[in-house]
C-alpha cells in the first residue's frame, strides 16, 4: 500500500496541499494543481475509465478459477494464482478509482453537482464491493489517508466494507432524488447511461440486491437481507436492454480502444491468436444438454456461435494447419478425469480447441487453429460455419467481426432474474423461480443477438440452435432436480460469459456448475475461495500479512460448506 500511495500521484499531493501548513501564502508553485483548481468534470471523465479497467482487472483474476478462460498459469491453485497477478486489481481499485472519486465527491458536494456525487459513489461502492468479493477483509477506514501520513492502512472487515458500500449507494439515490435547481449540473460525460439519471439509481438498487444476496448467505444477517431483498425487488431495477450497465469499446487503433479479448484472438498479423477458453465452457455451451425427448441426442446452446469462432472445422484440419498445433494427446485423458465422468479434455470437435483446468505445459504453435472469443461481448466474429464443415480454415486478424468494438458486461439485465430466480428458489417458491430463470435465459439470449446485429454480425438462416429446444431442456432439468439452485446457478453461470466476477459469486454461493472440470493433474492444493492479496500491498505494508497459501481462505459472506474444486 506504501507504493501504491506513492503512485497516487498528483491526487496524494492534492490531499497533502489541503492538509498542509500556510507558509507565507504557501509560496504557490503556478504549475502545481491544486484541489481548488481541480476540473470536476475531467476528474469525472478519468473516473469512468478507469472503473472499467478496475472491472477488466478483477475479471482476468477470477475468471480461470471458473473455467471461462483456462487456468494456465500452473497445475496448482498456489502455483497458478501468484499475488503479482493481482496487483493490476488493487492499484486500479486504490490509485485510481477510489482515491479519484474521493476528491471528486468533495469538490461537487460545494458546487452542488448531486449526478457527479451519486455516480462516484456508486462506481466506488461496486469498488468495495468486488474488493470484498475477491479478496476477503481490504483497507478501508485508512485506506486513502496517504495525506495524513498513513501509509500502513489496516484491512477492515469484509462484512463492514459491504456495510459502507450500501451505505454509499444509499446516499448516491438520496442524491438522485433531487429535482431542479437542487440536482445541479449534469455530467458533462457519461460513458455508461448518457446522463440517465433514472438509470443509474436503477442500477444503485441493483447492486445492492446483489449485495444483500450475499448478506442474506450470513445466519445472522439473513432474516434482514431478506427483507430488503424483497423490497428492491419491486423498485426499479436494471430490468432492460436500455439499462445494462456496459463499458463500450471502440474499434480505434489511436488510441487502442478494442476489447482486451479481441486484442488478444485477432491481432494485427493473421492466425496469431493467443490465449485459451476453458474447454469446460466451450462443452457446456456446444453439447452440455441433454435432449428431453431423446437422451442420446445434445442440445446446444443458442447463445455458442456468439460467444465464441472456431477457426477451423474439425481437429483433424487443425492438425493439417500444423501438425504440431495441438499441445495434449485427445484420446488419453487422465485417470481421473475417466473416474469422475468427465466428458471434455483436450479438443472435441467441430473444431472446438481450447484448453484444460490446470494445464500448465507450454504452449505450442496452435494461433491459427485455437478457438477464438466472438462478436459477444468481445467484440470479434460470429461463427458462422455449419457444423458439418469440417475442412473449414479462417484464421482470425485484426479488422475481422466487428473490429473489437465490444463491451464490458459489468451487469446485465438478465443477471438481475437469475437473482431474483436464487432468491425465490431459496425461500420455496419454486413456480416462481423457474419463471425468473426462464426470463434471464430468453433475455441473455435476446440480447445478446441483438448485440451482434448492431454489430453487423448476422448468423445465416437456421444457422442459430433452438433458443425452444435449448429451453425445454433446461426446463425438464429443472422439473427434476432436487436442488433447483443447481440448475439456476448454472444457466446463470453460462450466461455470465465476460463477467468472471459474478461467475465466481454464484459458483461460491451454489456450488453450480458442480461438474466443472477438475484441474489436469491431481492434487491442485484447495481451490481458492478468494484471491491471495497483492504483492504490492503485503510487501510494501508493515500491517499487512499474506494468505495460507493451502487454505481455502472464504470471504465473509461464504458460508457454503461444499469442497468446490
Amino acid at each position: 500500500m506504501k507504493d501504491i500511495l506513492k503512485k497516487f500521484g498528483f491526487l496524494v499531493l492534492l490531499v497533502t496541499t489541503v492538509t498542509s501548513c500556510d507558509l507565507d501564502g504557501d509560496l504557490e508553485n503556478p504549475n502545481q494543481i491544486t484541489v481548488s483548481g481541480a476540473d470536476v468534470d475531467l476528474i469525472m471523465n478519468g473516473i469512468q475509465l478507469d472503473f472499467a479497467d478496475f472491472f477488466n482487472a478483477a475479471h482476468d483474476r477470477v475468471n480461470p478459477l471458473v473455467r471461462m478462460e483456462a487456468m494456465t498459469g500452473g497445475f496448482r491453485y498456489q502455483t497458478a494464482n501468484s499475488p503479482q497477478d493481482a496487483n493490476g486489481v488493487w492499484s486500479s481499485a486504490y490509485e485510481d478509482v477510489l482515491v479519484n472519486a474521493e476528491t471528486m465527491i468533495t469538490l461537487a458536494e460545494e458546487k452542488g453537482l448531486t449526478t457527479h456525487i451519486a455516480v462516484g459513489k456508486i462506481l466506488s461502492a461496486y469498488v468495495y464491493l468486488t474488493l470484498v468479493d475477491v479478496f476477503g477483509d481490504v483497507p478501508r477506514t485508512e485506506a486513502l489517508k496517504g495525506g495524513e501520513g498513513n501509509f500502513n492502512p489496516v484491512a477492515d472487515g469484509g462484512e463492514s466494507v459491504y456495510d459502507y458500500a450500501i451505505t454509499l449507494l444509499d446516499e448516491a439515490r438520496t442524491e438522485l432524488a433531487k429535482t431542479g435547481t437542487a440536482a445541479g449540473g449534469a455530467l458533462s460525460r457519461d460513458i455508461y447511461y448518457g446522463g440517465n439519471r433514472a438509470r443509474w439509481n436503477a442500477l444503485a438498487n441493483t447492486l445492492e440486491l446483489k449485495a444483500q444476496l450475499n448478506l442474506s448467505q450470513v445466519p445472522a444477517r439473513k432474516a434482514g437481507a431478506d427483507a430488503r431483498i424483497t423490497a428492491l425487488l419491486t423498485a426499479d431495477l436494471v430490468d432492460t436492454e436500455a439499462e445494462n450497465f456496459t463499458y463500450k469499446y471502440s474499434s480505434t487503433t489511436v488510441p487502442v480502444s478494442r476489447h482486451p479479448l479481441y486484442r488478444q484472438y485477432y491481432d494485427p498479423i493473421r492466425g496469431q491468436a493467443g490465449g485459451y477458453i476453458a474447454n469446460y465452457f466451450l462443452y457446456e455451451l456446444f453439447q452440455g444438454k441433454v435432449d428431453p425427448v431423446d437422451p442420446a441426442v445434445t442440445v446446444q446452446d443458442p447463445r455458442w456461435r456468439y460467444y465464441f469462432y472456431r477457426q477451423v472445422g474439425s481437429i483433424a484440419q487443425a492438425l493439417a494447419v500444423d501438425p504440431k498445433s495441438l499441445g495434449c494427446a485427445p484420446g488419453a485423458p487422465p485417470q481421473h478425469y475417466i473416474d469422475q465422468g468427465v466428458k471434455m479434455f483436450c479438443v472435441f470437435d467441430p473444431g472446438f480447441y481450447g484448453r484444460d483446468h490446470g494445464d500448465g505445459f507450454g504452449i505450442p504453435p496452435d494461433g491459427p487453429v485455437l478457438t477464438a472469443a466472438g462478436v459477444y461481448p468481445a467484440g470479434g466474429k460470429i461463427d458462422n460455419t455449419a457444423v458439418t464443415n469440417a475442412t473449414f480454415v479462417g484464421t482470425t486478424i485484426q479488422g475481422d467481426g466487428a473490429n473489437g468494438a465490444g463491451i464490458q458486461p459489468i451487469f446485465m439485465s438478465w443477471f438481475t432474474d437469475f437473482m431474483r430466480a436464487e432468491f425465490l428458489a431459496r425461500n420455496g417458491d419454486a413456480a416462481g423461480a423457474k419463471t425468473a430463470m426462464n426470463d434471464g435465459i430468453n433475455k441473455s439470449i435476446t440480447q445478446i443477438r441483438n448485440f451482434a446485429t448492431s454489430k453487423a454480425q448476422v448468423l445465416s438462416p437456421g444457422r442459430e440452435p433452438s433458443t425452444t429446444a435449448y429451453l425445454a431442456a433446461v426446463n425438464f432439468v429443472y422439473d427434476n432436480a432436487a436442488n433447483k439452485l443447481d440448475v439456476i446457478g448454472k444457466e446463470f453461470y453460462i450466461s455470465a460469459w465476460g463477467n468472471g466476477v459474478e461467475a465466481y459469486n454464484i459458483y461460491r454461493r451454489t456450488s453450480a456448475p458442480r461438474d466443472l472440470q477438475p484441474t489436469l493433474q491431481t492434487n491442485p492444493g484447495p481451490f481458492y475461495r478468494s484471491y491471495v492479496y497483492p504483492a504490492t500491498y503485503v510487501n510494501l505494508n508493515d500491517n499487512a500479512s499474506q494468505k495460507d497459501f493451502n487454505a481455502t481462505n472464504k470471504v465473509f459472506w461464504d458460508t457454503n460448506p461444499d469442497d468446490l474444486k
